[in-house]
């Protein structure tokens, strides 16, 4: 991996595990309510070099990632079901114009001038331990807050190494409302990746597990253990990947950037095996895209290039109609956004959930490998500037079966070298022995 690929921030979560053990039952319940289906994201392990490959595929002027000819990209239904939240909630607002001290200090319920003294000394950022001296000295409710607090701050939103932004408090005081953060979650997810491929940031500020998750559920190998016939709080794709992680492929970097600079329409499930619905949000208005409004930012996706992943035919996409007024990004203290955040939520309003036309009969030939009509498989073609330039990176192999076949054979190998050794020098004495006694006669 090198200077040009996304970074991710690694987040505490041994801490937070046991943060997690110190709650009450009263606390608990109260997070679980609010994070949804989202904490076993604490025991998931991340596969940064799957991450950061796949951030070379992403195309910010479509919002898919694009795998030779096809293109696949998360959806608002996908992640709603992995979260466990509707989508019909209000959005969350981003906080913008807002005093870092004061949305903390409420928060938290701490004196302004204790949260003063430490955003100052860490450059306007809250680290972990500040909230970890707070959490173990809190009461039962503080202690509950804090939690929800990190858990946005670093599992979901990360912001630096070992701290959170503090604005975070502003969006979790609203979910605790409860609003919707699944747009922000996936908006923070496409600017990111955009950001990265267009502007050079290279910082991956949204939850890496949830990508994961939802890339490996699209590839056949790893994605058929991820069959669940009725996904409910007590089987669903965040707690089925933890248990089944084990299996997932562990390629180096390398390998996941040769496998996307060749990748073969067999090797992706166009629909995940735990995703089902009867309507979705593909147009907004009948015709412009889906809206995405984030925290640090907004964006549209299309997922009209994408039906096959609800399990509809793919048809050629329409024609792409990017909406200036609703790609924005917001920075501190800057108050110009208020109109274009209540154009978004507007548009948002718009965004009526349709019925979703399923095949009536059993798709065959290249219909069926690709789930497409006959007419997109002809006629598709992903113009060559939008192209992914994968990086060239020699191949290593990192997969543990393989490291371990590898391991056995050098184990091997140096057995029969060591033997050999052993009987080189019982030959060369015999050897010299037998001289000796031709000598003596």
């Amino acid at each position: 991996m090198g200077n040009s690929d996304i970074r991710l921030i690694l987040p505490p979560k041994k801490e937070l595990n046991a943060w997690w053990d110190k709650l009450d039952r009263a606390g608990r319940e109260f997070v679980e309510l609010t994070i949804g289906r989202l904490l076993p994201l604490l025991r998931i392990n991340i596969h940064g070099g799957l991450i950061q490959a796949l951030a070379h595929c992403w195309c910010p002027e479509t919002t898919t990632f694009i795998f030779g000819k096809h293109e696949l990209t998360p959806t608002l239904e996908e992640y709603s079901i992995a979260i466990g939240k509707p989508l019909e909630l209000e959005l969350i607002s981003p906080p913008i114009g807002i005093n870092l001290v004061s949305i903390l200090s409420d928060f938290l319920r701490i004196k302004e001038e204790k949260i003063r003294k430490i955003l100052k000394g860490h450059r306007n950022t809250c680290p972990f331990s500040f909230l970890d001296e707070c959490f173990q000295n809190g009461t039962s409710f503080q202690m509950r807050r804090i939690f929800l607090l990190a858990f946005f701050g670093f599992i979901l939103f990360p912001h630096c190494k070992n701290a959170i932004n503090p604005l975070i408090a502003k969006l979790v005081g609203q979910v605790c409302g409860g609003m919707n953060f699944v747009n922000a979650l996936l908006a923070e997810t496409f600017l990111s990746l955009s950001r990265f491929k267009e502007n050079g940031d290279k910082i991956f500020r949204a939850s890496p597990e949830l990508l994961q998750i939802w890339f490996l559920s699209h590839l056949k190998g790893f994605g058929v253990l991820m069959i669940i016939r009725e996904v409910s709080n007590s089987d669903h794709p965040i707690m089925r990947f933890e248990n089944k992680q084990k299996h997932a492929p562990d390629y180096h970097y390398s390998n996941w950037l040769a496998f996307f600079k060749n990748p073969k329409s067999k090797c992706f499930l166009w629909h995940a095996k735990w995703f089902q619905v009867r309507e979705a949000r593909l147009t907004c208005g009948r015709v412009g895209p889906i809206p995405l409004l984030g925290f640090t930012g907004a964006m549209e996706y299309y997922p009209t290039r994408v039906t096959r992943q609800y399990q509809v035919v793919q048809e050629l996409p329409p024609a792409l109609k990017q909406a200036d007024s609703i790609r924005v990004d917001f920075t501190d203290g800057d108050l110009d956004h208020e109109d274009s955040i209540s154009l978004i939520k507007s548009l948002w309003d718009m965004c009526h959930p349709q019925m979703l036309i399923w095949p009536e009969k059993e798709l065959e030939g290249k219909e069926r490998k690709y789930y497409a009509t006959a007419e997109y498989i002809r006629r598709h073609k992903i113009p060559d500037n939008l192209l992914p330039k994968i990086p060239m990176v020699p191949e290593k192999i990192t997969n543990r079966a393989e490291k371990r076949c590898l391991k056995r054979k050098a184990e091997k190998l140096q057995e029969q070298v060591t033997h050999l050794a052993k009987e080189n020098k019982r030959l060369r004495l015999e050897i010299t022995s037998q001289l000796y006694i031709d000598q003596a006669k």
